[in-house]
C-alpha cells in the first residue's frame, strides 16, 4: 500500500459514492489505475464494505393506526387534546358510531405504548378500541 492507496482510501471515507473518475482526477491517476486499486484493496479485505450514513431526521419511524370511540357530548375538548399529541399525524372522523381513527408515528415500537397509556388513554372521555401496526404502504 503507498500514498496513492491511502489518498484513495481517505477520498472513499468522506463519501462512499465517490466515482472512480473524480477518484482519478484527485489522486493523479487514471480511472482505471484507481478501478484495479480499489478492487486490490477490497479484494486484500483493506476495504471491508462500503456504507451509507444517515440523518437521524429521515430515520423510518414506526406507523400505526388507532381507532377510538369518543364520548360525543365531548368530542371538542377530546379532539383538542388529540390535536396536541404530536405522534398523531392525521385523525378521521368516521361516519355512525365508527368513531375516530387516527395515525399514528413514533420513532420505535417500545414506545407506542407509552404513547397509548401516557398520552391518549388518560384523556376523559376516549375508549381506544383498536390498534393495528401499519407494515406496509400499497398505495
Amino acid at each position: 500500500m503507498d500514498i496513492v492507496d491511502l489518498k484513495i482510501l481517505e477520498l472513499l471515507n468522506e463519501n462512499s459514492r465517490m466515482s472512480f473518475n473524480d477518484i482519478s482526477q484527485n489522486v493523479g491517476k487514471t480511472e482505471a489505475t484507481v478501478r484495479r486499486r480499489v478492487k486490490k484493496l477490497s479484494d486484500e479485505g483493506i476495504i471491508k464494505k462500503f456504507t451509507i450514513e444517515y440523518s437521524i431526521d429521515n430515520k423510518p419511524r414506526t406507523r400505526a393506526t388507532v381507532k377510538v370511540e369518543p364520548d360525543f357530548k365531548e368530542i371538542k375538548r377530546i379532539l383538542k387534546a388529540l390535536l396536541e399529541i404530536e405522534e398523531i399525524t392525521d385523525i378521521w372522523r368516521l361516519s355512525g358510531d365508527c368513531g375516530l381513527f387516527m395515525k399514528v408515528e413514533i420513532e420505535s415500537i417500545e414506545k407506542f405504548n407509552p404513547l397509548i397509556e401516557e398520552k391518549i388513554s388518560p384523556i376523559t372521555g376516549v375508549k381506544i378500541v383498536e390498534t393495528c401496526f401499519i407494515t406496509d404502504v400499497i398505495k
